[in-house]
């Protein structure tokens, strides 16, 4: 599987994601991550990517040519099939698991990370959806962008070395969440390992994990 990120700080993401799980995946050619500049698609002689608004207001808004070309550029259109291109908007709609879970059986996945005031409204136009990771504003997309590509990578087949986690994860079965977890040592500062767990009786820690899940 295949995520294109679109941002003014490629730097940004390319720290993050050759790094832990997503690096290990990309070099097992299980995914590919790749961060655009759109900045390098401005014809503005100083690279500016960004304007005032028409009509007024605070703040500068995000030109649509820049995005249009640099998409226009990795062959990202509406559409090609198995695909989505989204914008990061905190107005889009929630993203969750199940979302992660139809991203995942995607070929590819364009990620759109704003900055500033926000977007000039005909780049939505551009993009399949509109998404947030929350009720709140962040100073660009980057951090979203990433959140959504590893939570999305992760589900993608053999990217995790021990599959069997993700059966048991907070959130991957409706109505489930995951149980509490300890290791050693088996005690702490005065705090305890529940016996139970010690025990070896793996009836009895079912039911104390079914009862002291998160």
């Amino acid at each position: 599987m295949k995520f294109d990120i679109l941002t003014i700080f490629p730097e940004v993401v390319e720290t993050y994601v050759n790094e832990s799980i997503l690096g290990r995946a990309q070099k097992k050619k299980l995914i590919k991550i790749k961060a655009h500049n759109f900045r390098d698609f401005s014809k503005d002689k100083h690279k500016r990517v960004d304007d005032t608004p028409y009509g007024g207001g605070a703040g500068m808004v995000l030109q649509v040519q820049p995005i249009y070309d640099c998409l226009k550029k990795i062959k990202a259109t509406k559409k090609t099939k198995n695909q989505k291109i989204v914008v990061l908007d905190p107005a889009g709609k929630k993203f969750d698991q199940k979302m992660a879970e139809k991203f995942s059986k995607l070929d590819r996945l364009v990620l759109i990370a704003g900055r500033y005031e926000g977007f000039d409204a005909r780049i939505y136009k551009l993009a399949d959806e509109r998404i947030s990771v929350g009720d709140y504003v962040l100073a660009g997309g980057e951090l979203p962008a990433l959140t959504i590509t590893e939570a999305v990578a992760r589900l993608v087949p053999e990217v995790l070395g021990n599959t069997e986690s993700l059966k048991s994860e907070t959130h991957n079965i409706e109505g489930e969440k995951d149980f509490a977890n300890y290791t050693k040592p088996a005690e702490f500062k005065g705090m305890k390992v529940p016996e139970v767990l010690m025990s070896g009786n793996h009836a009895e820690i079912e039911k104390w994990r079914e009862k002291n899940s998160k």
